[in-house]
């Protein structure tokens, strides 16, 4: 079967460095390998948005996968409810771990999910570390490099990187251990 290079945003506003680890590690264990390892971006953290609360962490990371569109998503849920995130959660409400299949390919598409999630173009949470690991990768829609549409965003959202310590897996390659992680 065909691989499919994916991206997904991280998030968790709740026992942040526990799930955004655990959430990192569960991905890994199911998607990365020596000949495919996972890639992630530095993590940030951001003010929530769409309701108050505390302050989120979020990365993006990206790798190939064999996996249907659908079982994907599930597979995201299944960590999601591991990490203690019910699906039944409102949208703008805190987050242990909140995994968004952000890219599937060059897949545009309204359902079963919407492709490329939109918040890619107007959430810096997503744009900015999606744009440090896939700068010269296309938006399906608007042709542009992820590089190109970061470097244009205008925005009043206030994220700072950070420290932050990746577990030590061995086919997950961090911004520490690869400074040209890129894909």
């Amino acid at each position: 079967m065909a691989m499919t290079q994916v991206f997904l945003g991280l998030g968790s506003n709740r026992q942040r460095r526990q799930h955004m680890q655990a959430g990192l590690r569960a991905l890994h264990d199911r998607f990365a390998s020596r000949q495919r390892p996972m890639k992630v971006a530095r993590m940030y953290e951001s003010a929530a948005v769409g309701f108050d609360g505390h302050d989120f962490y979020n990365t993006v990371v990206g790798f190939h996968t064999d996996l249907p569109l659908t079982a994907l998503s599930e597979v995201c849920k299944q960590i999601e409810r591991a990490n203690g995130h019910p699906s039944s959660l409102p949208k703008y409400s805190p987050r242990t771990l909140d995994i968004d299949l952000l890219l599937y390919g060059d897949l545009v598409c309204a359902k079963p999910i919407q492709l490329p999630r939109p918040e890619v173009l107007f959430n810096a949470f997503v744009l900015w570390p999606l744009a440090e690991l896939a700068p010269s990768y296309k938006h399906p829609e608007t042709q542009q490099s992820f590089a190109e549409i970061w470097q244009n965003f205008n925005s009043e959202q206030v994220l700072k990187p950070i420290e932050f310590r990746y577990p030590a897996l061995p086919y997950l390659i961090t911004p520490e251990s690869d400074k040209e992680a890129a894909f």
